[in-house]
Formats: C-alpha cells, structure tokens, sequence
C-alpha cells in the first residue's frame, strides 16, 4: 500500500529529511510534514516560496496561468478573484444538480434477478456527474456529458465494435466531456514526466484542448454580450425608482441563465484571461469531488457501522424520496453533522492535493528539522525543491480514530453495497436492495 510506504519513509528518515544527489552530494529536495514547516511555506513566508514552472508548462494548453498555475501577484489577483464568487447564493442552489443525481441512479441501473446490479466503474459516473453539475453552475447550461456517455454504451453494445478514428474525432469535436477526459489525461501524464512535459503530446490532445477552450469561449462570449446589453438597458431607465426596480428583477433574473462567469466578466474583461480561470475552477470542480466521492464509498463499504449510521443519520435529517421531511438545500446540508463528519473524514484519510510541491525564490530557511534532535533551522537555497508535502501522510501521522484504522467488510451484502477489485484497472461497485419486494420503491 501506497500509505504504509510512505509511512516507512518518514518513520525511517525522519518528518523533515532531504534527498541528496549521489554524485556531488548536494540537497536536491527536502521533504518535510513538519506544521510548522507547513505553515512557513504556505503562510507566514509564502512570498519565499513559488511552484515550480515544470507545472505551469505542463497545464498551459490546457488552462493558462490562472490559479493553480501563477506566482506572486498574479496568483494573488486570481485567487482574489474566484474567491469572491463562492460566497454567492448562486452556488448554494443545490436543487440544480438534482437531474445529474438522476443520471447517477439511471447509470447504477436496474436490480437484476440476483438483487444486485451489474458492476459499476463508479469514478468515470462520478467524473460525468461532476463534470455535469460543475458546468451547470460554471455557465448556466451543463455540457451533458452523461447523456452522451450513455448514448455512447448504447451504440458500442449495439455495434459490437469499437468505432473508428474518424468516428472518434467527431465526438471529441461535438462532445465536451470527451475532449475534457482526453485533455486531463495528457496533462495527467504531462505532470508526471516532469521536466519532459513536452513529450506527452500529439494531435488526440490538441484537437481536445482546441474543443475545450472553444466550449468555454462560446459562452464566455454570451456572457459578455449579455452584460453589455444589460449595462445599456440599465442606462436608458433612469426614470423613476419603479422603472429601475422592475429592471433590475429582469436582468438579474436573465442573469443568472449565464452561471457564475456572468459575474467574473465584470471583473475579468480578459476573455483569454477569464477562459483560463474558468478552465482551472472546471478542472477543481470535478476531479476533487469526483475522487472524494468515490473514496467516500469505498470506506463507507468497508466500514458497515459508519455506513449504518449514516443512512440513518440522512433519513432521519430529510426523510424518504416518497416521503421527505425537510427539502436538500446547502444550509441543511451542513447543518447535518454526521454526513459532513464522514465527508471531513474522507478527505483526511484521502486528500485531493495529497503534494503540494515549492521552490524556494530565495535563500531562506525552515524553522525545524535540523540538527540532531529535529528542533533547529534547515537552509534552503534559492531554486531548491524546498518541500513537498506529504498531507497523505501528514493526516495519518495525526490520526487519533483506532476503530477506522482497519475494516472487517463483514456485512457487505447486507448495507446493500460491494467492492470490486479489477488489478490493474479500477474499482468496481454493485448495489442491491435490501427489500427484494421493494424494488421500485424508496430503497431504505
């Protein structure tokens, strides 16, 4: 396991240890899970520290410079300005994702006769729903990429055969979600090959990032449109308090077909500029909640108590499909204790930024992790790899919950959930109904 590796490593070397060349002996990186280490590197000297450009050259055809992409300043402009817009109410209307729920279920599919359904490759539905909700609320139209994935099984077990190459370019042109998973991949393996990025390329992934930009551009360009004509309507009804009122409900109301990048246009007339920072909140938008998803069944079906508990928790909280007691909006959402302990608990045990890796801009230092007790300064050159943080790591080393350390996976079939391990591949999932007689029904 990937976790008691890294484990041997920091038990073996230390919280703060550097890899050193062979040849000369000099310190190529250091790494470190030390919090106060932590804390200098991401805050108290944050300006000391930048990414490295192996990944901005990495992710550039696909995103640009945006957030997760920029140093200094223009990081702190981009951060600035996607901050701002999740403390709308825009993303807390829940209820928008409701019918890329739906498409989970109706790709879960129907109870086969031995109560279970056929096996799922869960992460590949939850990148789609992800993808799905997250363009819903990105641009106020979602880019249906499980329909079309849907139509795409469809016609693969109709045919019997894979399709073609020009069959295939024509649905990475007409498909956003294609071009998206082909476009991740690349940069996927761009990130790995570190200072070979540049091997990983070809005409696949530039046809992708061509379809993805020209997506987001589209309505970019809507947007935009939008918010002039809105600015002119605006100036011609100065007339009277009432005239502006019954102005301002319909163009808010109009609105809000545009998604959030109606509000980053006002603060972004830079199309390129803002179709960056859009494309880096799409890619944050689905992997993370896609990943986090799927680990949350993946520990939720090898820890039956918690499972339990939770769907107990969840029909006490909003009731039943048939019979619901409170409606699923963000507020109540969060005021459920329980499913955002296990939520908070996945992301502990599972990060979604497991590495968090810096240069050091100038010659700096460490507080700890020199000397011989671990407890002196440790120097860091400038263009050093001063540290990657292990949070996989670090998170377990803090770990004070004996009871999910291990799983005994002794009542799978009755929670209604199972794993499948496929080597080398994924990870597939069946669920069934507790109640064979209720199939149809609310599945409790």
């Amino acid at each position: 396991m990937f976790n008691d590796y890294m484990h041997s490593v920091f038990r073996n070397n230390g919280p703060t240890h550097a890899i050193v060349e062979p040849s000369g002996g000099d310190t190529k990186t250091i790494y470190t899970i030390e919090p106060e280490n932590i804390k200098t590197m991401l805050h108290t000297n944050f300006s000391d520290y930048h990414r490295s450009r192996n990944m901005p050259n990495a992710l550039d055809p696909v995103m640009g410079q945006g957030v997760f992409t920029s140093n200094g300043k223009a990081w702190a402009h981009s951060r600035s300005l996607v901050k701002a817009q999740f403390s709308t109410q825009r993303v807390r209307n829940v209820a928008k994702i409701e019918p890329y729920v739906q498409n989970v279920f109706k790709e879960i599919g129907n109870i086969g006769k031995n109560g279970w359904t056929e096996p799922l490759e869960v992460l590949l539905t939850f990148n789609r729903f992800t993808l799905d909700s997250t363009t819903e609320f990105m641009f106020g139209t979602s880019a249906e990429s499980h329909r079309v994935a849907m139509r795409e099984k469809e016609m693969f077990i109709a045919n019997k055969k894979k399709r073609g190459l020009r069959a295939k370019y024509q649905l990475v042109m007409t498909d956003f979600g294609t071009a998206f998973d082909i476009a991740l991949d690349y940069v996927a393996l761009r990130l790995k090959l570190g200072r070979l990025w540049f091997l990983a390329d070809g005409f696949w992934f530039r046809i992708a990032c061509y379809k993805v930009k020209s997506y987001a551009d589209h309505y970019i360009r809507e947007a935009a449109a939008h918010a002039g004509e809105a600015a002119k309507r605006a100036r011609k009804k100065e007339k009277g308090a009432a005239a502006r009122d019954v102005d301002s409900e319909a163009v808010d109301s109009d609105d809000r077909r545009y998604g959030l990048i109606s509000e980053l246009v006002g603060s972004c007339p830079d199309k390129v500029a803002l179709r960056n920072q859009v494309m880096q909140l799409l890619v944050a938008g689905r992997d993370t909640t896609a990943a986090t998803l799927t680990w949350s069944l993946i520990l939720l079906e090898a820890h039956p108590t918690a499972f339990n508990r939770l769907q107990s928790t969840i029909i006490e909280h909003f009731g039943t499909e048939s019979h619901p007691t409170r409606p699923v909006t963000f507020e109540n959402l969060k005021s459920c204790k329980y499913l955002q302990w296990v939520i908070a608990e996945v992301v502990r045990l599972y990060p979604t930024g497991p590495l968090n890796a810096r240069k050091a801009s100038v010659n700096t230092v460490l507080p700890v992790g020199g000397g011989g007790d671990g407890k002196a300064p440790v120097a860091v050159k400038a263009e050093q790899h001063a540290m990657t943080e292990m949070a996989y790591v670090l998170t377990r080393m803090l770990q004070r919950y004996d009871g999910i350390s291990s799983s005994t996976r002794t009542t799978n079939f009755e929670n209604g959930i199972r794993t499948i391990l496929v080597p080398k591949r994924t990870v597939l999932f069946q669920f069934h109904s507790r109640d064979e007689n209720a199939r149809g029904e609310d599945v409790e």
